[in-house]
């Protein structure tokens, strides 16, 4: 399947196109590719470490198969528009940083832009800044006392001797 089409059905997932999310779909596609994984297989464990959250995330997760649930995508929201990519099984990593784009241009030159322009007109890149996150171990869950709700005991905030959970603390 080619970039453009990967697009269009990751907008089926996101709920519509955009520049926003033709980013996730090219850094996805690059890292993949760079990786040294297969496409096509949608379950190829490269990790993701996005450093901001906006529709870029949604075309990651589509093309990698990445997301939040299965520990392979994760956040850190430094208001950058950058992800680091890892291949855990081989030890390779890169770091996307995206760079000013044509905004001037019309929406659908600029979403071709995006999905064809070579790689350096679109990224940065260079090394990982650090490793990925490791998967936090699932905490026992605790009640709240004030609230009365289950909540994961790592979450708790202690006040007055009690262990609350983060709205009630």
């Amino acid at each position: 399947m080619d970039i453009h089409e990967y697009y269009r059905q990751a907008g089926n997932f996101h709920g519509h196109l955009c520049p926003g999310l033709a980013i996730g779909v090219r850094a996805a596609c690059e890292a993949g590719q760079a990786l040294g994984t297969q496409m096509a297989d949608r379950h190829n464990h490269i990790q993701c470490l996005a450093e901001s959250t906006a529709c870029w995330l949604d075309g990651i997760q589509f093309v990698l198969g990445s997301t939040l649930g299965n520990g392979a995508l994760k956040i850190d929201d430094t208001g950058k528009s950058a992800f680091s990519f890892y291949n855990p099984e081989t030890g390779e990593s890169l770091r996307y940083y995206l760079l000013e784009l044509p905004r001037e241009r019309p929406r659908e030159e600029l979403i071709d832009y995006i999905l064809s322009a070579p790689l350096d007109s679109i990224f940065r890149t260079g090394p990982v800044r650090r490793p990925f996150p490791p998967r936090s171990g699932k905490a026992p869950e605790i009640l709240c006392p004030r609230c009365g709700e289950k909540f994961r005991a790592d979450k708790a905030l202690c006040r007055d001797g009690l262990a609350l959970c983060p709205h009630c603390g």
